[in-house]
């Protein structure tokens, strides 16, 4: 039982011991088609194989917005210029130890993406036409948008 207690202390501190990460992510439609980007995850990341919105960590010196841009360059190889941000809110994740910026984001036309090496697969889709599996939660972010 004390080595219990100990290991849980133990765990506890690394815990704390883990600096506060920042992550931000975009949901993107399409003004046109009224459509939806979702992005799906490959097989080595968090949430594997899920339908997902475009995010990723914001680096050290990076503020949100620059941070989000990075990483949909860098995950779609567009221009993240071409999207029209829109920040609605941020939340802890405590788990990760992370806040997480969620920003709506939209464009003129869809486009076509060129994957990195992060996501299998992409596509625009209707509200009521989405594939699964979703990332958890994201269908709430999806019907508000």
């Amino acid at each position: 039982m004390r080595e219990l207690i100990k290991e849980k202390v133990r765990q506890r501190l690394t815990e704390q011991e883990k600096p506060n990460r920042t992550a931000a992510g975009v949901l993107v439609k399409c003004i046109e088609t009224n459509r939806i980007l979702l992005l799906l995850r490959n097989d080595k990341g968090d949430e594997p194989n899920t339908w997902a919105l475009v995010s990723g960590g914001v680096d050290p010196g990076e503020n949100v917005l620059e941070g989000l841009k990075r990483e949909v360059h860098e995950e779609m190889m567009i221009n993240p210029n071409i999207i029209e941000y829109k920040f609605i809110n941020k939340t802890h994740i405590v788990q990760k130890n992370m806040d997480f910026y969620y920003f709506e984001g939209f464009t003129k036309s869809q486009f076509i993406p060129r994957l990195d090496h992060e996501n299998m697969d992409f596509g625009w889709f209707d509200k009521d036409k989405l594939p699964a599996p979703l990332y958890p939660d994201l269908i709430n972010n999806i019907n508000n948008i």
